[in-house]
């Protein structure tokens, strides 16, 4: 009597959405941890709305060399917190890729490969914008420190940004780009098997929709502070919450409060009672 050969232990792998949600969770644990050291390192990464715009990531410089490094070094910084921030916010529409590829009943290194390079798309939109970023930010301080705006004035500056970003939250351009992120791939054949190369436009795509959802929010970060690790940590769980549910009122929300923020930043530059006095000589 033959005796069948055991099944080896273990031998069962990972379902790909399983792969997926565990290379999406190192790659962001890795740029928070990246982030954290960089933040204890400049002393905390406590900066304050106008101290960021006079103190971009990298050493002021007036020389080629000294501004190039220093846009190295805050690209550097950006690009982790684009994959620190807005890689959560793509994992709805990795899986909904992997699922897609499942049913199909695709297999392979094709397959395999697939999703990493869906998101290699997706996360090419975010460095482009950390390097543009990396730029302004640089060029802002280099401008501060030669036309130093009185602090009223960058306050105020930096509440109507904050308060644009606000407004922008209910804006119909804003739910557009949100339902896209919501329901990410909606033009993907379901028919047709796309080459890696169709893979990695559609990831960038997606990545376009997400920076017309999230651009204005995570401008705020230029007068935020790249290090300041509490409004990035807030910012991602609510852009994350945006994309996972359904509805305006997880926008309209994030919009009062950014609103509100914003009048804030003002009204603290100026002081309640120069404005109350302005009132009432009105």
């Amino acid at each position: 009597m033959s005796i069948a050969p055991a099944e080896p232990r273990f031998a069962r792998r990972p379902s790909p959405d399983v792969v997926a949600v565990i290379a999406i969770g190192v790659l962001v644990l890795g740029a928070w941890v990246a982030l954290l050291v960089e933040a204890m390192r400049l002393g905390g990464g406590t900066d304050a709305f106008i101290q960021a715009l006079c103190r971009p990531a990298g050493a002021s410089a007036t020389d080629a060399a000294g501004i190039a490094w220093s846009i190295a070094v805050a690209a550097l910084v950006w690009m982790a917190m684009s994959v620190a921030m807005m890689l959560p916010t793509a994992v709805p529409m990795v899986l909904g890729f992997v699922d897609l590829v499942a049913r199909r009943g695709e297999t392979g290194a094709r397959a395999s490969a697939a999703p990493v390079v869906l998101t290699a798309g997706y996360l090419t939109v975010w460095m482009l914008v950390s390097i543009l970023a990396a730029v302004v930010q640089v060029g802002v301080g280099e401008a501060a420190s030669l036309l130093p705006l009185p602090g009223q004035a960058g306050t105020i500056l930096a509440g109507a940004l904050v308060g644009a970003a606000g407004l922008y939250q209910f804006s119909e351009l804003k739910m557009a780009f949100l339902g896209a992120c919501r329901h990410p791939l909606p033009d993907l054949d379901r028919d047709v098997r796309p080459s890696l190369p169709a893979v990695f436009r559609l990831g960038i795509g997606q990545g376009r929709r997400c920076l017309g959802c999230c651009g204005p929010m995570m401008a705020i970060m230029l007068v935020a502070g790249a290090m300041n690790l509490a409004w990035m940590g807030i910012f991602a769980v609510l852009m994350t919450i945006e994309k996972t549910t359904t509805g305006t009122l997880v926008p309209r929300a994030v919009g009062v409060f950014l609103l509100a923020a914003g009048a804030a930043l003002a009204v603290s530059a100026v002081g309640t009672d120069a404005i109350l006095a302005w009132m009432a000589r009105g």
